[in-house]
């Protein structure tokens, strides 16, 4: 694939830190200047987003002059080369869970995927409440529990397949590898896929697989137990097994979308494969198309009907909460958030900052890349990648969490394709300096970025360190002050046990009596945690106020404290870090 006409680096450079400004303009006077709410999504990007963008935008317009020219050679993207710098990747992201998030995971997502792998290590469906506990068992799990026998099992909301892996890596020796390892194995079926999409030009396979490596949604998404990393390799094997063909090929990738689509929630694979399946009706491959279409009917009737009836058949009727598993509950669902909780300039911005600073503009230019004639023959792949980028835009839902914007995260792939394509049109073969730049760029956006992250998880890795070295049968967390603070509300290694943490707000002047009078209790609340560092939050659950009155006058409020030192040593310690 020869280029096909020219646009220079600087007119790139300029267009794309052009477009940007004006998107940070916008993204500021709606989310900032007229304050449509202060999510936890806006507390991110003004701490982690805003600032990287703009760094990138000087950065962008500074180097513009300079953009064109040769730059540097690189060998063939052969497996000797490119396969060392995956896995030397995949370690990077587990050495990264436990030195950039401390082995901690901070959203109640990601905790209730843990505690399902615990569960799954077991060789269980779900986790039996203990009858001392029921009680208390929604104070105990607040959110993200499955309704199927509710009263009497703690069981995740999503589906099992994330989890699943986590629990086959920690009978292997370590959960946290399943994130490291699905990242190796999409960053390989890119690199597998650009090989095929543009043989003969080594230079556009580079900078596929170069915005790949260097995104940093992916990097750092695959150092927590999020299903995003399974989604985003899971695509990328699924159109590599497409590419390849063949009965064999079609099969398996049949076999993968069913996989992927048990990974948390069915819905995403069915968004990224559609595409697909129209780009095979263009080409008048009905065979192929029907199959795939087949697959999205299987995807329906076993992980939103078979599943969810499984579960009935194993653990009960419904209790606590409405069952959500059905599929208009589920498009409902979708339809309901699109219409309050639809915030694209935020996760957007979120998504262009935690990704390579020239991955949208090459994109763009392997959108107008496309051939119309060859697109209604179904002979342009740019057509269902561009498709799917677009869909996972424009479904910017509030995600809360998230390094970049996860429920994009599928997408990174195909954007990496189309920024490939795009170069392979219009770029002279060879002339990476730009390329080079970018990266430059990116490694400077992504230093900030991974600091900034470092600094917001550490005060609830503190918390929850501190929590969990409590003796007392009982931790009471109240949540007020703090921003998110329910969501240190958790047990060990996803194996709720002593002390039994729950949140305090969800609990009844009697139930905290009962606690009170039968176990050892202590308390957690900002006096703890705020010297820490969680960041302030200023609502307030009046309801609460009585509730700890009350217990201050039963003497049930004693606070969290840290365990003492077990040897001289420890305490000598202990006493130098006070000073």
């Amino acid at each position: 694939m020869g280029a096909v006409g020219s646009v220079s680096a600087r007119r790139l450079f300029l267009a794309g830190a052009l477009g940007l400004a004006l998107w940070l303009s916008a993204t500021f006077l709606w989310h900032v200047t007229y304050r449509q709410g202060i999510s936890l999504q806006v507390i991110l990007l003004l701490d982690q987003d805003f600032p990287a963008l703009l760094g990138a935008l000087f950065l962008l317009v500074l180097s513009a002059p300079w953009a064109d020219g040769k730059g540097f050679a690189l060998p063939a993207p052969t497996a000797r080369i490119v396969v060392p710098l995956i896995l030397l990747l995949g370690l990077a992201a587990w050495a990264g869970h436990y030195a950039l998030f401390q082995d901690y995971s901070i959203s109640r997502d990601e905790e209730v995927a843990r505690f399902a792998a615990a569960y799954m290590r077991e060789g269980l469906f779900a986790r039996p409440i203990p009858i001392e506990w029921e009680p208390y068992r929604r104070a105990i799990m607040p959110e993200f529990f499955s309704p199927f026998g509710a009263a009497d099992y703690w069981t995740a909301a999503y589906l099992p397949v994330n989890s699943a892996i986590q629990a086959i890596f920690w009978q292997l020796g370590d959960p946290n590898l399943a994130g490291p390892v699905l990242l190796m194995g999409g960053l390989f079926a890119l690199w597998r896929v650009a090989l095929h999409l543009m043989p003969d030009r080594p230079d556009a396979v580079w900078v596929t697989i170069l915005l790949g490596f260097t995104s940093s949604q992916l990097w750092v998404t695959a150092m927590t137990p999020y299903a995003m990393t399974g989604h985003f390799a899971l695509n990328m094997i699924w159109l590599a097994l497409v590419l390849r063909g063949g009965v064999l090929g079609h099969l398996t990738a049949g076999v993968v979308a069913l996989i992927a689509a048990g990974l948390h929630q069915w819905h995403f694979p069915p968004i990224f494969i559609a595409p697909f399946i129209l780009w095979m009706l263009l080409a008048r491959r009905w065979t192929v198309a029907a199959f795939h279409a087949l697959t999205l009917v299987a995807i329906v009737i076993v992980w939103a009907k078979l599943w969810p009836g499984f579960l009935l058949h194993a653990l009960g009727a419904p209790t606590d909460v409405r069952p959500s598993a059905g599929v208009a509950d589920k498009v409902g669902s979708l339809f309901e958030r699109l219409g309050d909780r639809w915030q694209p300039f935020v996760n957007l911005s979120r998504y262009f900052a935690w990704n390579n600073v020239l991955m949208v503009p090459l994109a763009a230019l392997g959108m107008a890349a496309m051939r119309w004639r060859r697109v209604i023959r179904g002979q342009e792949i740019a057509l269902p990648l561009t498709l799917g980028c677009v869909a996972g835009c424009v479904l910017a839902l509030a995600q809360g969490y998230g390094w970049g914007f996860r429920y994009a995260h599928g997408f990174i792939g195909p954007f990496c394709l189309l920024a490939g394509l795009g170069w392979a049109r219009f770029r002279t073969e060879g002339a990476m300096r730009p390329v080079l730049i970018g990266v430059i760029i990116t490694l400077l956006s992504s230093a900030f970025l991974v600091w900034r992250t470092h600094e917001f998880v550490a005060p609830y890795a503190a918390s929850h360190k501190l929590i969990d070295s409590s003796q007392a049968d009982v931790v009471l967390v109240d949540p007020r002050g703090g921003l998110y603070v329910t969501d240190l509300v958790r047990g060990r290694n996803g194996v709720p046990g002593k002390p039994m943490v729950m949140n305090l707000g969800m609990l009844s002047l009697d139930q905290v009596d009962a606690l009170c009078a039968s176990y050892v209790v202590e308390l957690f609340d900002r006096a703890e945690f705020r010297p820490l560092g969680v960041p302030l939050a200023r609502w307030n659950l009046g309801g609460m106020d009585a509730l700890r009155a009350h217990m201050k006058e039963a003497g049930c409020d004693k606070p969290v404290q840290p365990p003492l030192p077990e040897t001289f040593e420890d305490a000598l310690n202990a006493a130098d870090n006070a000073m």
